[in-house]
């Protein structure tokens, strides 16, 4: 009894030493930039997809545009209806070094972009004629999808390959993700043969040249530098619509994808998934052994009513995905309802090599429609974005109002970070942006204690104190960015600059300590969960300081830093 007094206690003073941090850090992060990424249009423009470059310095960009828009210093001009952009973004100037355009006479877009050092590579669709620099490229049918790569040199960038996928009928690339000279990507195709270089694939629901019902594709090309091949591809569906496989991450020989199916989805090798009655969740595992993959595992969730995934995130063997629900969505043993007819979800997977099982899932959003686009993860913290249109969305005990009221039909931006303490998650706070016209984020990327968000408006949109307001009354691409601490329970304004990496960390961690005035000493004190001090050090002020983790065990720990009377407290992941 003594025994599982004591056992009870501690789980006690675990919940109350970080449920305090929760409560005292629920204030959002305000919005430190906003910025339209061109400067003058007459037409319309929207950010799809980014990804940062190796030191974290520049941002890679990449969406479509119609007219002449300003970017970069020059006039981009579309060829027909929507074009491609891609480029490369100072962070600190909040301007593009360098612009590339692509397409044809009709409608052309990229809907998803991967970095591996100076290569870029992006992903979309296109119309009959497309054309990436000098490399052209011709559909076989209505629309194709694409991969094409380009060269970063600095101060310009240059396309070097691109390569059609797809058949007679509608077929889109959406996914895509790099691992050494491996490219994966994915998509879907209504064709009743798709084209992918030498390999062919079937929709066994479409004849002839009537277009079938979506079918799932994923691939994988190797990069040789100036060219590229397709070395094997893969088809899975079913007797229903499969939606585009809307998210990918890979990792070394690993190859995830997520996505949303009706009805069954058939993998092939007596593997079938079966949805709950309406459209639902998918989440495949796939092992590439060089020349084929293998399915290791797939894992289905959702409900009666509409569902899909639409964004992906892995750190370690947790996979992170989200999207959007109707009604009641059950993961496992674990269920989320919506407040209205469609809700935004995020949800934990564990994967186990062969198996995987869902750990947790949230629900987030109000009476309307609220969906997740964008997934990012930092060790133990969450990053969520995305859109709503219900008057006000909930997230935990954070309450976002949307721009047009009451009565909103109209969507606003939202970013929200959950922290994620292994077998259960809560969120930290939410934020919001936008103005009465639609709005929505559809990328984000992390880079120590900044959240960088990518999307499109309909000016005049507000981000916090700050507004994108530009000539156009049509949509505009931005990107925007808040800084936040790593889950501070405390934080003074003489410390508002602390920093604290790698997250999670192994072995050592290091500490950014601002200039404090007045003070040149500060004092570090790690706790564990219990809030027990567990090593102490002293540090200076306007420096770098390395904590030695050397023999703590895996898990949460909190460091504190105390300078005079300032203090801050930041979690740190143990691994």
């Amino acid at each position: 009894m003594k025994h599982t007094f004591t056992h009870l206690r501690s789980l006690l003073l675990i919940a109350l030493f970080w449920a305090k941090a929760a409560a005292v850090h629920a204030q959002a992060p305000a919005w430190q930039t906003a910025t339209a990424v061109a400067s003058a249009s007459n037409g319309a423009y929207t950010v799809t997809a980014t990804a940062p470059d190796a030191t974290g310095a520049n941002l890679y960009v990449t969406g479509s545009f119609t007219g002449t828009v300003a970017m970069g210093g020059a006039l981009i001009t579309s060829a027909g209806l929507n074009d491609v952009f891609v480029g490369k973004w100072n962070v600190a100037s909040r301007a593009f070094t360098w612009v590339q355009r692509a397409g044809g006479a009709n409608n052309d877009q990229t809907l998803a972009l991967a970095v591996r050092g100076v290569s870029v590579f992006v992903a979309g669709t296109f119309g009959v004629a497309a054309s990436f620099g000098s490399v052209g490229l011709t559909s076989a049918g209505a629309t194709d999808g694409f991969v094409a790569k380009l060269t970063d040199a600095g101060s310009t960038a240059a396309w070097v390959w691109a390569q059609p996928v797809g058949g007679l009928n509608e077929d889109r690339a959406t996914a895509l993700d790099v691992s050494g000279p491996n490219v994966y990507l994915a998509g879907t195709f209504r064709s009743q043969t798709a084209t992918l270089g030498t390999l062919t694939l079937t929709n066994n629901t479409a004849t002839g040249t009537t277009a079938g019902l979506a079918h799932v594709f994923l691939t994988k090309l190797a990069d040789a530098g100036a060219s590229s091949s397709f070395v094997w591809a893969r088809a899975f569906g079913g007797a229903a619509a499969d939606d585009a496989a809307a998210a990918l991450v890979s990792s070394g020989s690993t190859v995830y994808l997520a996505g949303d199916y009706t009805g069954n989805l058939n993998l092939g090798s007596s593997t079938t998934l079966n949805s709950n009655g309406g459209r639902d969740v998918y989440v495949l595992k796939f092992v590439d052994g060089g020349a084929n993959p293998a399915l290791a595992w797939a894992k289905s969730a959702g409900g009666i009513n509409a569902d899909a995934a639409t964004a992906l995130a892995l750190n370690g063997t947790s996979l992170y995905v989200a999207g959007s629900f109707g009604g009641l969505a059950i993961f496992d043993i674990n269920g989320v309802v919506s407040n209205g007819p469609a809700n935004a979800f995020v949800a934990k997977l564990a994967d186990a090599g062969t198996s995987s099982t869902w750990v947790w899932a949230q629900q987030a959003g109000g009476t309307a429609s609220d969906q997740a686009t964008a997934l990012a993860v930092s060790g133990s913290e969450v990053y969520m974005a995305g859109a709503f249109t219900s008057p006000t969305a909930t997230f935990g005990s954070s309450n976002l109002a949307n721009t047009s009221g009451a009565t909103a039909r109209t969507a606003d931006v939202f970013v929200t970070r959950l922290n994620d303490t292994g077998p259960a998650s809560t969120f930290d706070w939410a934020q919001k942006a936008g103005g009465t016209g639609a709005d929505q984020a559809t990328s984000l990327v992390v880079l120590g204690n900044t959240v960088h968000v990518g999307g499109s408006v309909t000016p005049p949109a507000a981000f916090g104190s700050q507004t994108i307001t530009t000539a156009a009354t049509v949509g505009v691409g931005f990107l925007a960015a808040l800084r936040t601490s790593v889950l501070a329970t405390a934080t003074s304004t003489e410390l508002a600059g602390l920093s604290l990496w790698p997250r999670p960390a192994r072995g050592r961690a290091t500490v950014q300590l601002p200039a404090v005035p007045g003070a040149a000493k500060a004092t570090l004190t790690l706790l564990d969960a219990l809030g027990r001090a567990v090593r102490t050090q002293p540090a200076a002020t306007n420096a770098q300081t390395e904590l030695d983790l050397t023999g703590l065990a895996p898990g949460f720990y909190a460091v504190r830093v105390q300078v005079g009377s300032a203090s801050a407290t930041q979690r740190l992941a143990v691994e």
